[in-house]
């Protein structure tokens, strides 16, 4: 599993890194962000593609789980 670490970052960087990551990766992946515009932005490209996607929160920090396409 791929974590790809996008906290302390303006949008759209934490969309563009998450976009590049799954381009390269096969299995599970997880986006950290510590924003809701980041969260947001990612979501929103992610149900476009039809990912699987389970959000975690830990007070300010969001954990974006990324699994395979859906059906």
């Amino acid at each position: 599993m791929t974590r790809v670490d996008a906290r302390g970052l303006g949008c759209p960087q934490p969309l563009l890194m998450a976009l590049e990551a799954l381009k390269k990766e096969k299995g599970q992946l997880t986006i950290v962000v510590d924003s809701e515009s980041a969260l947001e932005s990612i979501e929103r490209a992610l149900r476009r593609e039809k990912r699987a996607v389970q959000v975690t929160r830990s007070g300010e920090e969001v954990s974006i789980a990324i699994g395979p396409t859906t059906a």
